[in-house]
């Protein structure tokens, strides 16, 4: 039977917690110093505490924004994006205002209606002309915009140049011998691969989702595809030939042209780390890998080349994706309100001159590097004033200008609905048994997939 004292540290802790819902709840609705009003939103994916220079640096940002919005308070949790923990949040009423996420999650997250549709924001905004749109189309759902963008990749190959140098790559003019076409990739494949000294031409990712995700270069460039409307109704095309020619060449890597790594089922981090140790000469890539390369596996940034993807029998394609700003569609109008200001500001701040140089200095001092965002988010002067801000900083915020220029022309966003498991339980399959499996039959595999996918996902597709 409890004691008096247990009902009292019962009914203690239980005012606790109370005060503590109603103060998460009525978040949108504080008094600041001196009695004014104030709205506060609250973001998701920032710094640690631990993170010293971050904390430090979203404390100025949100300075500078509050000269701008002095009735806005911005505050933020360290919790990362998942898409579960996400669901339960939403659920329960304890998700932030804003949301920073994957551009995998359009469908999902505007489907299910917790993502605030924010079209009429976005057309009274200042600088809607010189966004890049190609950027929204993740979120863009029936002509609507539910999200912005906070920073983006374009994928490219990445080329160890000490191992083309001793390849023979290089030619008397300086000239990287990097190939242009399907063809051209597996003849350089080949005069890299050493298998005696451990090295490949190529370090392919094949394991599990990554396999699945890694694989959608290939199917574009022959000109496949994964997903199509076809009157009204969306279908899984992963079966049709062209895609099928796209496993049908990586199995040749593997099998006939022997130029993978060792370890077939390797996820990224471990192609990093043999990339840098010179084991792998060829490997696809974002911007967003290359500060790792050099940070953690100590590599000398003028050995990383950068160059387009090889083009295929349909020509060239290249995926883009990145991080996006959703607004929780369940929190007070004035909190929506607040927080498109902030992403909007958040978003133009990214190319910001003075914070891009200030980056640069903090790299410098942490005797580390970082990159710019390569997907061009903006468009015109906002563009041109932020590359031309980070040209003193080569050294430390990496930027390959020449290339991702040409990429953009070859766009292509992810597939639009159940990325995540189109990628895990139906592509990475697929893949993984034409690497372990001689006589796989890729069209056979991918028949099998397409139809899983189409009978569980994209037939319940409204």
């Amino acid at each position: 039977m409890p004691t008096r004292r247990n009902w009292q540290l019962f009914l203690a802790v239980a005012a606790v917690i109370l005060i503590g819902f109603v103060a998460f709840n009525n978040k949108g609705e504080q008094k600041a110093a001196g009695g004014q009003d104030r709205v506060v939103v609250v973001m998701n994916g920032g710094p640690t505490e631990t993170d010293k220079v971050a904390v430090k640096r979203l404390k100025e940002d949100i300075a500078r924004f509050n000269k701008l919005y002095p009735e806005i308070e911005i505050r933020w949790t360290d919790r990362g994006y998942t898409p579960d923990s996400f669901t339960t949040s939403m659920a329960g009423g304890t998700a932030e205002d804003i949301i920073n996420l994957w551009a995998t999650e359009g469908y999902y997250v505007a489907e299910r209606g917790y993502a605030l549709d924010l079209t009429d924001f976005f057309a009274d905004w200042q600088y809607k002309d010189q966004v890049n749109t190609d950027v929204l189309t993740p979120f863009i759902r029936k002509g609507h915009i539910y999200a912005l963008p906070i920073d983006g990749y374009m994928m490219g190959l990445l080329y160890n140049k000490k191992l083309f140098k001793n390849a023979g790559l290089l030619d008397s003019a300086g000239n990287w011998q990097v190939p242009a076409d399907w063809d051209e990739f597996v003849a350089v494949a080949k005069k890299l691969t050493n298998k005696k000294k451990g090295i490949a031409g190529f370090g392919f990712m094949g394991n599990g989702a990554e396999a699945g995700w890694g694989f959608l270069n290939w199917v574009w460039q022959a000109g496949g595809d994964f997903e199509r409307e076809k009157n009204g109704a969306w279908q899984a095309v992963f079966d049709q030939k062209e895609a099928v020619e796209a496993l049908e060449f990586i199995q040749d890597l593997r099998w006939q042209h022997d130029v993978l790594q060792a370890t077939f089922l390797a996820k990224s981090q471990e192609l990093s780390a043999r990339f840098a140790s010179d084991q792998i000469g060829m490997m696809f890539g974002a911007q967003d890998r290359i500060p790792g390369l050099v940070n953690q596996y100590e590599m000398k940034l003028d050995d990383i080349g950068v160059a387009l993807l090889p083009a295929g029998p349909a020509g060239r394609a290249n995926q883009m994706g990145g991080n996006y700003y959703i607004i929780n569609s369940k929190r007070p109008r004035e909190v929506q309100e607040a927080a498109f200001k902030w992403i909007a500001w958040s978003c133009l701040g990214s190319m910001d001159p003075e914070r891009i140089k200030e980056k640069g200095e903090d790299y410098r001092r942490q005797g580390q590097i970082g990159a710019l965002t390569a997907l061009p988010i903006f468009k015109g002067e906002i563009d041109r004033k932020a590359r031309e801000a980070a040209a003193p900083y080569k050294d430390v915020l990496v930027d390959f200008p020449e290339v991702w220029n040409e990429a953009a022309k070859y766009l292509r966003p992810e597939p639009p609905f159940f990325c995540q498991q189109l990628y895990s339980e139906y592509l990475g399959p697929a893949v993984q048994a034409v690497l372990t499996k001689k006589n796989a039959d890729p069209q056979k595999l991918l028949g099998r997939a397409a139809r899983g996918f189409q009978e569980r996902f994209l037939n319940n597709v409204q």
